[in-house]
């Protein structure tokens, strides 16, 4: 084993459209090494190669065999059956009923393996990092391309029948559906709303986050109601769960702090007295892009 890993380390890889990374993830929480290359999604088999690939040269620059590591953890898009490992569907990659798990132990030898959708990985990784108790419920956000949401207590990622937290498809009362084309609470939509409104199609989710921190009332607009979309969405979580604390996570929320802080006072308009502790307790990931492979390499590491 690599002197200049000090502690076993596990294999967490996220595997996204457009890249793959891999990277070693001690006990603590922090990546060792970490290495990521473009994701070969012309068929199933290509993209399985290139995470080999990537695997194989992340054990090798440090010297490490797959034996020496507690395993190997993955976290992909689109819906996953944890108790089989299969990929079974997803949007952006070409593994429909993939059996991810399999494979890598035909290719790895039978070490432990697990796999788990990308947003309840990531999701892990802040509840980790939080040092929460036990029988705190824990709440994740992410507003990126898409929206989505996770709910962990007693270390247990709650999954219904596996397609549990998307909550882009509830109903509020401002918007058709929090993801639908026309509305503007994903990045995607904030951009795709902007553009409208302004008439300019170069214009980007930043620029409409920089024209709202400008005061201009068309931004202030997108911005607000989609603060209104997400704080009816919380305010439901609230209701039914009532969680210790809330991370936000995602590009969206990860590059603007500020609209946490909006979220937070539009949800303060909905909630009972009683629910106002949560207001203390949501707060924006510590751990941003990194949360994905922290939270895949953690799923194996108990």
């Amino acid at each position: 084993m690599n002197g200049g890993i000090l502690m076993k380390v596990a294999v967490g890889i996220d595997i996204g459209g457009t890249k793959v990374a891999v990277a070693l993830i001690n006990e603590n929480g922090e990546i060792v090494s970490r290495s990521q290359s473009p994701s070969q999604t012309a068929s199933a088999e290509s993209l399985y190669q290139g995470v080999v690939q990537l695997v194989d040269k992340v054990l090798n620059d440090n010297d490490l065999r797959i034996q020496d590591t507690y395993g190997i953890g993955v976290g992909l898009p689109g819906k996953v059956d944890v108790e089989n490992g299969v990929a079974i569907f997803q949007n952006n990659i070409p593994w429909a009923n993939f059996p991810i798990v399999e494979r890598l132990k035909e290719t790895y030898g039978d070490i432990p393996v697990k796999i788990d959708n990308d947003v309840k990985v990531a999701a892990y990784a802040e509840y980790r990092m939080l040092n929460l108790k036990p029988t705190d419920m824990f709440g994740y956000v992410t507003v990126s391309t898409g929206i989505a949401a996770t709910n962990i207590v007693n270390n247990t990622i709650l999954r219904g029948e596996g397609f549990s937290g998307e909550i882009g498809f509830v109903k509020v009362p401002y918007f058709e559906c929090l993801e639908a084309l026309e509305v503007a609470c994903s990045g995607v939509g904030i951009e795709r709303t902007g553009r409208e409104i302004y008439e300019d199609e170069t214009l980007t989710t930043k620029d409409i986050f920089d024209k709202w921190r400008n005061g201009e009332e068309a931004a202030r607009r997108i911005i607000e109601e989609t603060a209104m979309g997400l704080a009816s969405v919380l305010h439901g979580m609230v209701c039914l769960l009532d969680p210790k604390t809330i991370v936000f996570g995602g590009s969206v929320s990860n590059y603007n702090p500020d609209f946490i802080e909006l979220v937070k006072e539009e949800l303060a308009e909905l909630l009972h007295h009683e629910q106002k502790h949560i207001l203390e307790h949501i707060q924006a990931s510590t751990i941003k892009g990194d949360n994905g492979i922290i939270g895949a390499g953690l799923l194996v590491i108990e």
